[in-house]
């Protein structure tokens, strides 16, 4: 046990695998409990949506003022205040106090994206290489399923005299919470000695080097777009294409860990030596897609096009993400990690909120935000490839 607790690394992993599994348990279904409770699409999508900008500003907080040494402590308080939250909504289910509802969800998915966001610079805080991030993005992305699959195959049924309802979801998904809240207070981290962080430096590296802040531009459309569709996944498979939550849950885990392998693949096999060929392959078709829905009217059409987009989720990641990732000054690259991750969930919460306006129209209007923004999105992007090449 001694010997478990010195590794550090180790015991962060684990910490992870436990919070990720706590994400997978419940987050999937998060909308589905919001309606359940009487919240309607749109309101559901503006909570969403704003819990992501806010995240956000939290987030530049914690990088610029937060020293490394006390971001430990940061994380355990966002816990224990997810905790709070997701304890007091358990006991408010299938009440009508909709305004405590939306307040304490707000600040319960708030507190969940801080601290996917955080565990990565408090890794760098212990041992700093490449495979920390590699480990990280694996532990997550694997318990993260591990648990939706976990609660998949139990809900509807009856355990122990106990319905397992998305109410229950929230329950197991505080009590592995709890699990890792004990783990993480238990590390000692004494922290590396890092140079303090410059603001003004910073902003003077990017404003010459530019290309940094297109590539921050374009993952920021790119995130837009997909939470323009996929902004409230299960009440989109549920409600507009009339599956069940059963099915539904199995389609987005199935086609995830179909996305994982095949990214393997792709990188190993399947990579074009044209940047153009791998942008098509991934966006070009989701835009095409995005075409004959409106065209069509479909709903077989709109179902093709979700399964592209998860089967495609994973697949030529590096196309953009790895490369200005290495190719920027080491001792900023974790500030632009940081900063793609709030441009993503900025992206996201535009997307959302435009998946709540049209989410009730015919399947023409409700593509229009994802076909508009695509358009723009690939026009940018494949400026950005032209520059990359050039670079």
């Amino acid at each position: 046990m001694q010997k478990l607790k010195n590794n550090k690394s180790l015991c962060l992993l684990i910490f992870l695998a436990l919070f990720g599994f706590s994400i997978g348990v419940f987050d999937n279904y998060r909308e589905l409990w919001m309606n359940a409770n009487s919240l309607s699409t749109s309101t559901i999508s503006h909570v969403i949506s704003i819990s992501c900008v806010v995240t956000v500003f939290v987030l530049f907080y914690f990088t610029i003022r937060v020293s490394a040494n006390k971001l430990k402590w940061g994380i355990c308080i966002s816990l224990a205040c997810n905790m709070i939250t997701g304890t007091a909504l358990i006991c408010l289910n299938g009440s009508d106090n909709f305004f405590l509802i939306k307040f304490l969800m707000f600040f319960n998915i708030a507190f969940s994206q801080l601290i996917l966001a955080s565990v990565y610079p408090l890794m760098m805080n212990i041992s700093k290489d490449d495979v920390v991030y590699t480990k990280k993005i694996f532990i997550e992305s694997l318990f993260s399923k591990l648990g939706f699959l976990f609660v998949a195959m139990l809900l509807g049924k009856t355990i122990f005299h106990i319905f397992v309802d998305y109410n229950i979801c929230l329950f197991l998904s505080v009590v592995f919470n709890f699990f890792a809240l004990f783990l993480l207070v238990s590390i000692q981290i004494n922290g590396r000695n890092t140079a303090k962080f410059n603001l003004q430096k910073t902003i003077r590296y990017f404003n010459k080097h530019k290309i940094f802040y297109f590539f921050l531009f374009v993952n920021f459309l790119g995130d837009m777009i997909w939470g323009a569709i996929f902004g409230m996944p299960m009440l989109l498979l549920t409600n507009n294409l009339d599956f069940s939550s059963n099915f539904a849950s199995f389609l987005i885990l199935g086609l995830g860990i179909c996305s994982s392998f095949l990214s393997m693949i792709v990188v190993k096999y399947l990579r074009f030596d044209n940047e153009h060929k791998n942008f098509f392959v991934k966006f070009g078709i989701r835009l095409l897609l995005y075409v004959l829905v409106f065209i069509t009217n479909s709903k077989l059409i709109l179902f093709i096009t979700l399964i592209y987009l998860l089967i495609t989720d994973c697949l030529y990641g590096f196309i953009f993400g790895g490369y200005f990732i290495n190719a920027i000054d080491e001792k900023y690259s974790l500030f632009l990690t940081t900063l793609k991750y709030c441009s993503s969930l900025l992206g996201k919460a535009v997307g959302t909120f435009f998946c709540g306006i049209v989410f009730h129209f015919n399947l023409r209007m409700f593509i229009i935000p994802a076909l508009v923004i695509s358009i723009i999105h690939y026009v940018f992007a494949t400026f950005l490839i032209i520059k990359k090449e050039n670079c």
